[in-house]
């Protein structure tokens, strides 16, 4: 009993100084009482999200998140429309999606256009998570593939590829020629993830041309998992990549596609100066049998 009347008046307490504190004194207060599960903190907090400091509003939607009161939804999709300040609008969207309730999805399809790129950032994320009419999700996350902001394009490329929304290549196959390597790199990973041999040639083009090393070699993943005859001789060039680990990678790609012709190229690797990049030429012999022959 007198236990209960201790927590009973330390409560109390920190209610008290919550109207007293202001900045990192109110954010410690508020951290305190997420310790509680009396409803009236969540009463309290609540009033006082309307609290001019960022890190305070912070600290209350940490404690907040977790209470499953519809209030808290509501008060971040009206943050997430009309509050002004970019880092509030950017963690409503990141938290909504945490939250996963489906009634928010057309206000977080609506911060797909924000001004801010982070709130767009953090929507897109939130869209996979939300769930709900996949159709409209797709279609907004599409919207969002030719977005200013290369880490906006790059989440959107995340998040559809995540929904298995990118089955058919064609539809980013473009961006192949993204001005930013990183997406260059997901999206020759994405392709070749479909299996689809339709769009190889752009591939090769980009094998071919590109000056990243971190997009060649993504390259080099896609065409072996499209395989054929037409990424055989593009792989065998690639043999003789600056980079050993592209030369290591299209020598795996050469003996997981099996074609008999790559076998006096990937011979001529047994030379290479990289003992991993010779391993990987010797493997590759080995699948397709060329010491038996």
């Amino acid at each position: 009993m007198e236990k209960r009347d201790s927590l009973k008046n330390d409560l109390e307490t920190l209610l008290k100084n919550l109207e007293h504190v202001e900045g990192d004194m109110k954010v410690k207060v508020v951290q305190e009482l997420g310790k509680y599960g009396d409803p009236e903190v969540v009463d309290v907090l609540l009033d006082n999200l309307n609290d001019e400091d960022e890190n305070v509003w912070l600290a209350i939607m940490d404690v907040l998140r977790d209470k499953k009161d519809p209030r808290v939804v509501d008060h971040l999709v009206d943050s997430l429309m009309n509050d002004e300040r970019d880092e509030v609008r950017w963690h409503s969207a990141y938290l909504l999606g945490e939250i996963g309730d489906e009634r928010t999805l057309d206000f977080i399809i609506k911060a797909l256009q924000d001004e801010c790129s982070e709130v767009r950032i953090n929507a897109a994320k939130a869209l996979v998570k939300i769930g709900g009419e996949r159709d409209k999700i797709i279609s907004a996350l599409l919207g969002k593939l030719n977005d200013e902001n290369d880490m906006v394009r790059k989440e959107a490329l995340f998040s559809l590829s995540s929904l298995d929304a990118l089955t058919s290549p064609e539809t980013i196959v473009d961006m192949l020629k993204d001005k930013n390597s990183e997406i260059r790199s997901l999206v020759a990973v994405i392709v070749g993830r479909t299996g689809s041999k339709k769009t190889v040639d752009e591939i090769v083009e980009t094998l071919e041309t590109e000056k990243e090393s971190m997009v060649r070699l993504a390259c080099v993943y896609a065409l072996e998992k499209i395989g054929g005859e037409k990424t055989v001789e593009p792989l065998i060039k690639t043999l003789k990549d600056p980079h050993w680990e592209i030369r290591a990678s299209a020598s795996a790609a050469l003996g997981k596609i099996g074609d008999p012709q790559a076998i006096p190229f990937l011979v001529e690797v047994l030379k290479d100066e990289n003992t991993y990049v010779r391993k990987k030429a010797m493997d590759a012999l080995e699948k397709l049998e060329a010491f038996k022959k």
